[in-house]
Parts: structure tokens; C-alpha cells; sequence
């Protein structure tokens, strides 16, 4: 195919080409050594799948207004970023062409190199965030589009102490951040007391898949105020001025995993100024109602139990 010039460098050794559905990205992949250089470095990208780590996806793509849009490096690469200089194996762009998303390795976990293989291969990232001062592993840092950290993912074995608007708490999976860097939200490293509106609730989310931490499970407004949070062990009876109750748990469903396990679906609760929402449906008058939390006790065994 023939060569395409970039406002980053000449693509050379092209042998695909492709668009995405609405035609606002192009897609290339590489069989040759070329250098891309960008406000970042001077970034190659990937063109010789040489090792089992290697995924067969595009080497580099672009916004049709000539912006990079992607880019799968050959060799992990320090690059320059808003916070400083962190390794890199796969970079995602705004349209604008600033950094969105770093992935510090990108491997293809598989039979024959595994997610441990992947973990041993990650350094430690240093970051000064409003929540206190982090170096660990991390699978990925995403950025807003004004340079400032948004959310970083951390890997499954890694935990946090941060400094939350409720007080010091442990957190797994990741954090995301408001642009002007107070805490958005967070997942609790293991059932965790929360004081909210209506009393001490325990937050986890059993559920938590740890894909990103771009939106966790107990959320915050700008200003530090509770949003939400889920509960896989605590019911709450609210009781109404009337005198009528109402009662709110988590839920029992069948296990993936076997026919006789129980998987709990937990119960998420919301607040408003003066109003509590029950799994975003019920919601009460914070004034006009009693709320009394207890225990969920569970009878049947379930697979996603914690304990701390």
C-alpha cells in the first residue's frame, strides 16, 4: 500500500486499513519500523508482533482531522503526560490530540501468559493526589481532556489508603476524580462503615467486576457531600409519619457458579438534599421518615460472601 503522510511522522509498511462504523477514525496496521513524533516522544508503533504478549489489533489510528487517535507501541515507552513521565504500552487521544487514557502495558493475558505474568512485568507509579500520596501498579491512568487525572484502575491484588471526604479508607479496583481533583468515588476495599443521612451503613460492592475505575460504588458530589452508596449486608425498615413501614435489602439470585449457591445482588441507596433513593426507584423524604438499619441475614450459602 502506499505511504501516508501525517502531521506526526510518514506511515510506512501499511498492509491494513480500516474505519470505524461512523467513519470518524482510520485505522492502520504496520509491518515496519517507523518513528511518530509527537508532544509526548517519539512514539513507534506496534509493527512486529514479536513476543506472546503481543495482541493482534490495529498499530495506530486517527480522527479524520488528522489528530492521532490511538497508538499500540512496539516496546513499552516513557512518555511525557500532564503529571510527568510515565511508561506506556498503549495511548488513547481526545480529538483535540491530548492525552486520554495510559496503559502502562497492554499484554494478552492467555494459557500461556497469564495475568500474574502480566502483574510481574508492571512498575510502580507514582501520583500526588488530593487523597494523599500513591505508588503502586496500575493498570491504567485516564485523564480529562484538560490534563488533570480523572480515574486510575488499579490491578485486583493492589489496595489504597486514601483520604476521602468520610476519613481515611481502604480502596481496591480504583478511584475517579473531579477535574479540579477533589474525589468522585471510590470501591471499598472490604465492607466499610459509612455515616450517612439515615445512620452507619456497611458499603461494598460484592459485585464489582474491576474492569476501570472510571465510576465506583460509593460517590461523592464537589463538595465532598455522600451521593451514593451500595450495601451487600445491611437492610433498611423506613417508617413513614403514617405510620406504614417498607423494607429495603439486598437480593438473592442464582449462582453462574453451581445450582445450590446464592449470588447477592446488593442494595444501592442515593441521596438528594432531603430525599434517600432505594436501588433508583423509592425514594423518601428525609424529614417526614424514621429509618432503622440492620443486618441482611442470609440463610442460604452464596459463592461472593466477604469477610474482612
Amino acid at each position: 500500500m502506499e505511504n501516508i503522510i501525517t502531521k506526526y511522522g510518514e506511515l510506512q509498511g501499511i498492509t491494513n486499513i480500516s474505519q470505524t462504523k461512523n467513519d470518524t477514525v482510520n485505522e492502520y496496521t504496520l509491518d515496519r519500523k517507523i518513528i511518530l513524533k509527537t508532544p509526548y516522544g517519539e512514539l513507534t508503533p506496534l509493527y512486529k508482533p514479536n513476543s506472546e504478549r503481543h495482541k493482534y489489533i490495529k498499530s495506530v489510528s486517527f480522527y479524520t482531522n488528522g489528530n492521532i487517535e490511538s497508538i499500540y507501541l512496539q516496546a513499552q515507552t516513557k512518555i511525557n503526560t500532564p503529571i510527568g513521565i510515565i511508561p506506556a504500552e498503549l495511548i488513547t487521544f481526545y480529538k483535540s490530540g491530548n492525552i486520554k487514557r495510559v496503559f502502562p502495558l497492554n499484554g494478552k493475558i492467555t494459557a500461556y501468559w497469564s495475568e500474574e505474568d502480566e502483574y510481574n512485568l508492571a512498575e510502580d507509579i507514582s501520583l500526588n493526589l488530593t487523597t494523599g500520596e500513591l505508588s503502586r501498579k496500575l493498570i491504567s491512568l485516564c485523564f480529562f481532556e484538560s490534563g488533570t487525572i480523572k480515574s486510575i484502575t488499579l490491578w485486583p491484588k493492589n489496595f489504597v489508603t486514601l483520604n476521602s471526604p468520610i476519613g481515611t479508607v481502604s480502596s481496591r479496583i480504583g478511584l475517579s476524580f473531579f477535574e479540579n481533583g477533589s474525589l468522585s468515588s471510590f470501591e471499598p476495599k472490604s465492607p466499610t462503615p459509612i455515616e450517612t443521612k439515615i445512620g452507619i451503613i456497611n458499603a461494598f460492592d460484592s459485585t464489582a467486576l474491576g474492569i476501570h475505575g472510571d465510576s465506583n460504588s460509593v460517590k461523592f458530589s464537589k463538595d465532598g457531600v455522600l451521593i451514593s452508596l451500595i450495601t451487600p449486608t445491611d437492610q433498611i425498615e423506613v417508617t413513614k409519619a403514617s405510620g406504614s413501614k417498607s423494607i429495603y435489602r439486598p437480593l438473592l439470585k442464582k449462582s453462574v457458579i453451581d445450582d445450590v449457591s446464592m449470588e447477592i445482588i446488593p442494595l444501592k441507596i442515593s441521596f438528594d438534599s432531603d430525599t434517600v433513593i432505594f436501588n433508583n426507584f423509592e425514594s423518601y423524604n428525609l424529614n417526614n421518615c424514621s429509618f432503622k438499619i440492620t443486618k441482611a441475614n442470609f440463610k442460604l450459602p452464596y459463592p461472593c460472601s466477604h469477610s474482612n
